[in-house]
């Protein structure tokens, strides 16, 4: 028998001791306790190697009905460990953000033929750009090439302050618009930076949000293409895209191997 709960990243779920003995039947053993169970990735009985499949073919952009024919594995599997994947994107975000960094909102929404006559009523009666109907996303950006995103209640200061003093280093230099919600980052010991897009203004010298508004069409281009995302389902694929143009640079079998060593481990 083979010890292999530090190699494999998962632990008793009795005592939480981490050498484990594999035994019958895909069972594992715990060496201190001895208690025994067989370990579900993300709560599915899927074999590791089945996992990498997945996450390589989600990770080149196919879709589940096209993963499904790719590893002969079901497709409510599938649909499980696509819908496990997002949530663990989701959850890997960069840590603190020093430097320069960039912020912004933006809003998300279905384009007009996608939407219920009641809902264009609504949105006719509603303002444009702040105090729309559409769900608002904070954004941050740093000039190295990460993105931190959030979907907010509002764009008020009161959204974005307590994200922006808990994701960026105090004395950092921020870019922004002129929006009312950043007028507080210099009292919060920020060096503050503002550009005037209502005057025609997109940069001045190496002050500007163009990487942050990069990200935003990148993001709207790949929601479209889903042909609409449930508003209760959002986070996930915000979650999924901020992931993917954080780790764009990385080859997808890395990639595999990252999300992989965080996906959980239960007893079942």
């Amino acid at each position: 028998m083979l010890e292999l709960g530090v190699m494999m990243g998962y632990s008793c779920p009795r005592c939480g001791n981490r050498k484990l003995y594999a035994v019958r039947r895909n069972k594992k053993r715990c060496k201190k306790c001895l208690y025994e169970w067989k370990p579900k990735l993300a709560g599915l009985r899927l074999k590791r190697n089945q996992w990498k499949k997945i996450l390589f073919w989600f990770l080149l952009g196919h879709s589940i009905k096209t993963i499904c024919q790719q590893t002969g594995i079901s497709h409510y599997s599938v649909e499980k460990a696509v819908t496990a994947t997002r949530r663990i994107m989701a959850k890997d975000v960069p840590g603190i953000f020093s430097g320069t960094v960039e912020v912004d909102e933006t809003y998300l929404g279905g384009q007009k033929k996608n939407k219920r006559k009641s809902q264009l009523r609504k949105e006719a009666q509603s303002k444009r750009g702040f105090g729309t109907t559409k769900q608002p996303v904070f954004g941050i950006l740093t000039r190295q090439g990460k993105v931190f995103a959030k979907l907010v209640e509002d764009t008020e200061a009161v959204d974005f302050l307590p994200i922006i003093t808990k994701k960026v280093k105090t004395g950092s230099r921020i870019c922004s618009d002129t929006w009312r919600a950043y007028t507080g980052l210099a009292a919060k010991g920020y060096v503050h930076r503002t550009i005037e897009h209502g005057e025609k203004e997109y940069a001045r010298g190496k002050n500007h949000i163009n990487g942050l508004e990069g990200f935003w069409g990148y993001l709207k281009r790949k929601l479209a293409a889903k042909g609409g995302v449930r508003r209760k389902y959002l986070f996930l694929f915000l979650g999924e895209y901020v992931w993917r143009y954080n780790y764009r640079n990385m080859e997808t079998e890395k990639q595999v191997d990252r999300l992989l060593g965080k996906i959980t481990y239960f007893s079942g």
